[in-house]
């Protein structure tokens, strides 16, 4: 049954050729509103979290993005404070609640510091850094608050207008990893502020100079330049500015035209680093899209302004450098920066073709193709542990999930239910008795009718003020943060990505249930929320949680954080991406399964690089990488640390559940021996052999990839973690056996 649901124009769709995209939605189901006998709309967020700074005639025409990277700036505050937002190398403020007032480029590197003991080996529990405007991009008119609003957006970034009224204004774009900020101004006289005393301008004593090049020396060591072009970014514009009172620096006149301005990183200012900023000054990226094309490659795409004969400036994070396709790409010699929380950045110089420049990269790792584990399972273990009859009381005991439960915890129930199935439908553990199999999906479509028909107590609503499915709990309860924040965006990924799963389970050993098209139905629009394709929608944000720039989904939704935006758990990140896989293959539904696994095989590579530390990782200060795993990675800070408890074994057991084909392929076996030799095997839970707390489950699943049999035997007593059934734990134990 194809969905009940409105079409959309796919003429913008860049996932994929628009033809393509546009046969395989209509095939599988537009991205559109939910039927209203099925979920009901609301605009009970106005009164909880409403976003703000959000140009209004935008969302008549697209749903708002609530877990991008610079979303702090649009985000939910009750204070007129705009929390800064991370674009890496550099962090940008944007200061309206006191003077000066403007758009600040900041470079945190510059200002890391670290804190507490984890207790592991010497390490620190985390490491941040301050927030300081170094250079604030004003204008002598900004004598009161000027008016700031977000007017558009893009896969990886944003534009931004602070303004006094519609013909005076800067507009600035924003983008993952830009080389310079960039302002364009209009009717307006430039003034900067620096975060210290000014020394020089241009070599000489602060005074007055008339250039379209300005060197600005600070007493702490840093050298800014300042680029001052036409309006249309392709030819010089010589500015006359008169440092006025130590820290400030201002045109003598109004001014139209583009600033572009960057902050000389490396010892002695590094000559080449002054090259490449004066050689790619003219060629300004203004969006970027990210392209799809097939299921072992994406690009990022980038428009531009000005001119780009000479090519696009712009900086990668590791993972870039390792994937990139280099044949029209140059890593610009010396010129390295630093992200706040994920190391190191290259300068790449980028050759461009009219008004796009495009980075492409083949991502080569390896995923899991089924509900299966890749090697099937020992026999002889199975045997040993009559995994027969332990998957028997499972299926018999009794199965609940709760109407008024969690989406997040009910999910972790259903996902654990519908593993049981899998391991029924095992002949190498059951033979040929398809009886088992035959109760299990019984049991499995009986606690499934809730989410057929939302027939939950706290029913999933679609929200018309940013566009997208939340539970209906935060706004009966007036409080944001029920259900860990599902009403106001947070975690989608994580609650939806097990009902996900799930249904790619069904749909593979069940094909025939009557129900199918009523279970496609709800599983589509929930990955339409997380992980909608079509450009410009307006009812569903492009890729509301994964970010194709950093290579990993943020957690956090509609309100700001001072730190921005984060990640906990990225092994429930994997579950998403791997889910929406292996839902995409078993329905049919190539978009779906073509974007699961490219985002599979990106997610992969980014988490082992950013979240569990190796042994020599280089992404990471050298004194935070004996913790093993980062805790949550903020933009802005690592804290070895969970939202939920300060216990170690929670720090790294929510980067381990729940347990799928793919965690092996992430939680490699080098890092699995690291991690518990240097930390968990020294755990007083692991030491005492804690059976009664369940995240013993966890951890000796994780350590079966090292010692099956050892595992094994501890799994067969201890409690197991509310998402884990016993029969999984040595089911997926004996696998690592073969």
């Amino acid at each position: 049954m194809k969905n009940a649901i409105s079409c959309l124009s796919f003429a913008l769709a860049v996932c994929k050729d628009s033809r393509v995209f546009a046969q395989e939605m209509n095939a599988t189901g537009d991205a559109g509103l939910p039927p209203m006998s099925l979920i009901k709309s609301t605009d009970a967020m106005q009164s909880l979290v409403p976003p703000k700074f959000v140009d209004p005639n935008i969302r008549q025409k697209r749903a708002i993005p609530t877990n991008a990277w610079w979303a702090n700036l649009i985000a939910y505050d009750k204070s007129n404070v705009v929390q800064p937002a991370w674009s890496n190398p550099f962090s940008i403020s944007i200061i309206i609640d006191r003077a000066p007032f403007g758009i600040a480029l900041n470079y945190p590197y510059a200002r890391r510091f670290t804190g507490g003991s984890s207790g592991n080996n010497g390490a620190v529990k985390f490491y941040s850094h301050g927030l300081v405007k170094d250079a604030i991009f004003g204008a002598i008119e900004f004598s009161g608050q000027p008016k700031f609003l977000v007017t558009d957006w893009s896969d990886l970034g944003c534009t931004l207008e602070l303004s006094t009224s519609s013909d005076c204004k800067i507009v600035s774009d924003i983008l993952s990893g830009m080389a310079y900020g960039t302002y364009r101004y209009t009717n307006l006289t430039p003034k900067l502020t620096m975060s210290t005393a000014i020394i020089s301008l241009n070599g000489e004593g602060p005074g007055t100079v008339t250039t379209s090049r300005l060197e600005i020396s600070l007493n702490n060591g840093q050298k800014w330049i300042v680029y001052s072009l036409s309006s249309e970014g392709t030819v010089e514009e010589p500015i006359t500015w008169t440092c006025e009172d130590g820290t400030n620096v201002r045109a003598s006149s109004v001014f139209n035209g583009i600033i572009r301005a960057s902050l000389l990183v490396g010892e002695n200012g590094n000559p080449e680093v002054s090259a490449a900023l004066d050689r790619y000054r003219t060629c300004i990226p203004i969006s970027g899209t990210v392209d799809i094309p097939d299921d072992t490659s994406y690009s990022l795409e980038y428009k531009t302004m000005g001119d780009c004969g000479g090519g696009l400036l712009h900086y990668g994070q590791q993972h870039h450098v390792d994937s990139i396709d280099m044949s029209s790409i140059t890593a610009v010699t010396g010129m390295t920066s630093n992200s706040a929380t994920r190391g190191p950045m290259q300068a790449l110089a980028t050759n461009c073709r009219e008004d796009s420049c495009q980075w492409k990269f083949f991502e080569t790792q390896e995923t899991a193709t089924d509900i299966f584990p890749p090697r099937g399972v020992s026999t002889s273990l199975t045997s040993q542990h009559r995994l027969m009859e332990k998957l028997r009381q499972d299926i018999e005991a009794q199965w609940s999930v709760p109407l008024g439960g969690s989406y997040y915890f009910n999910g972790k129930l259903v996902q654990k239910y519908a593993s049981l199935c899998i391991v029924a439908s095992d002949e190498n553990v059951v033979g040929s008795d398809s009886a088992l199999l035959q109760t299990c999906l019984g049991k499995l479509r009986e606690v499934m009718q809730p989410y057929l028909t939302n027939s939950w107590t706290n029913e999933l609503v679609y929200d018309v003020i940013y566009g997208g499915i939340v539970s209906s709990e935060g706004f009966k309860r007036k409080d944001a943060g029920a259900d860990f924040g599902n009403s106001m965006y947070n975690d989608h990924h994580f609650h939806f990505g097990y009902w996900l799963y799930t249904s790619a389970i069904i749909i593979q050993l069940d094909p025939k249930w009557e129900r199918i098209d009523e279970l496609k139905t709800m599983s589509n629009l929930l990955a339409y929320d997380v992980a909608n394709c079509v450009a410009n929608d307006a009812n569903y944000p492009r890729f509301r949680n994964f970010d194709w720039f950093r290579g990993h989904s943020y957690s956090h939704g509609a309100t700001s954080l001072g730190d921005g935006k984060d990640q906990e758990s990225s092994s429930e990140d994997i579950n998403f991406s791997f889910g929406l896989y292996l839902y995409g293959k078993a329905s049919a539904n190539p978009l779906f399964e073509r974007i699961g696994r490219v985002m599979t095989r990106l997610n992969t590579r980014a988490v082992k690089m950013y979240f569990l530390m190796q042994d020599g990782n280089t992404i990471h200060p050298s004194n935070f990488i004996a913790n093993k795993v980062t805790g949550i990675i903020f933009d802005n800070k690592a804290d070895y640390a969970t939202w939920f408890s300060p216990e170690k074994y929670s720090i790294h057991g929510i980067q381990m559940l729940p347990v799928s084909p793919q965690t092996e392929l992430v939680r490699t076996k080098p890092f699995v021996q690291q991690e518990w030799e240097q930390v968990l095997s020294r755990e007083p839970i692991v030491r005492n052999e804690n059976i009664d707390n369940t995240w013993l489950s966890l951890l000796y699943l994780n350590y079966a990839q090292l010692d099956p049999n050892r595992a094994m035997e501890v799994l067969e007593r201890a409690a197991m973690d509310d998402g884990l059934t016993r029969t999984w734990a040595l089911y997926m134990s004996a696998s690592y056996a073969v």
